[in-house]
């Protein structure tokens, strides 16, 4: 199962969308979040302690080394981590005040793709510098 194991279905969802970001909130805070995956070899703590906020007309750059957390950061925020074995040792992730980690599956459907998406990276699809876009793009 996919997601922070949500099973409960509510029909009272409302589209946060035309709501507006609450006084003293940003439009998504990332609080000291942590995603663990549970192993037979031990603990991998891929994301230990990642917070930042994003406001409305702000653009957010996640950089690092391969393997530094930036995708399952992502993928824990969108609610897309298997759990078992992930499992969220702690934080918060509030989208226009109210906490992604607490919506249930259907909140979080209604929220994925139309509020908050993400560009999966594909290093077999990416652009190679050493050649034109052009002949990269006629190869396609």
């Amino acid at each position: 199962m996919f997601g922070f194991g949500r099973k409960k279905k509510t029909d009272d969802w409302v589209d946060l969308k035309t709501q507006p970001v609450p006084e003293g909130h940003h439009l998504l805070e990332v609080d000291d979040l942590k995603m663990f995956f549970h192993t037979q070899d031990g603990v991998v703590k891929a994301v230990n302690g990642v917070s930042y906020t994003l406001d409305r007309g702000e653009t957010l750059g996640v950089v690092g080394e391969s393997g530094s957390g930036k995708s399952v950061t992502s993928l824990t925020i969108m609610g897309l981590i298997d759990m078992p074995p992930g499992k969220i040792e702690g934080g918060d992730v509030l989208y226009r005040g109210r906490s992604l980690i607490k919506m249930t599956e259907e909140e979080m459907e209604h929220i994925r793709g139309n509020d908050i998406a993400m560009i999966f990276q594909d290093p077999m699809t990416s652009l190679n510098p050493v050649y034109t876009i052009g002949r990269q793009l006629s190869e396609a």
